[in-house]
C-alpha cells in the first residue's frame, strides 16, 4: 500500500524526501584530489537512486552510472579539470531525478486515491444490497 510514507514499492520514505525535493547542499570536497563529495539535503530512497541511474546521458567523463550514494552523499571520480562540469551535471541529473521521483509519487497517490474511492463505492454498493434484500 503506498501512502505519504511509503514509495510505490511500499519503502519507508525519510520525512525530508516526502515533503521537498533532495537538493545538493555542499560544494565538491576531496581529500585526494581525484575522489570528490557533496553532501545532499536527504537520504534518497531506492526508487529515487534507480530514477537518478537513467536520469541523463553521459556527457564527457561524467555519467550517472558511476555516482555512489552514501546515505546523503553523492561521490564521483574526476581530475581537478572536470569537477565544474561534474557538478553541473549532478545537479542536473538530480533535478530530472526529483522531477520523475516526486511525479512517480504523486501518480501513486492518485492510483491509491482512486482504488479507495473503488473500495468505497464497493462496500456502499454491498451494503445497499444488503439492506434492499433484509427482509426476505
Amino acid at each position: 500500500m503506498v501512502d505519504e510514507t511509503t514509495d510505490v514499492k511500499g519503502t519507508p520514505v525519510p520525512e525530508a524526501t516526502r515533503a521537498e525535493a533532495i537538493k545538493r547542499t555542499t560544494p565538491p570536497a576531496t581529500t585526494n584530489g581525484s575522489r570528490w563529495e557533496v553532501q545532499l539535503s536527504a537520504v534518497p530512497t531506492a526508487e529515487w537512486l534507480a530514477f537518478f541511474k537513467v536520469s541523463g546521458k553521459t556527457v564527457a567523463a561524467a555519467s550517472p552510472l558511476v555516482v555512489v550514494f552514501d546515505r546523503a552523499s553523492a561521490n564521483f571520480k574526476s581530475d581537478e579539470s572536470n569537477v565544474e562540469h561534474w557538478i553541473q551535471s549532478l545537479d542536473t541529473w538530480i533535478a530530472a531525478t526529483n522531477t520523475r521521483y516526486l511525479s512517480s509519487l504523486d501518480d501513486a497517490n492518485r492510483e491509491r486515491s482512486s482504488r479507495l474511492d473503488a473500495e468505497a463505492k464497493q462496500r456502499d454498493r454491498i451494503q445497499e444490497l444488503n439492506e434492499r434484500f433484509k427482509n426476505l
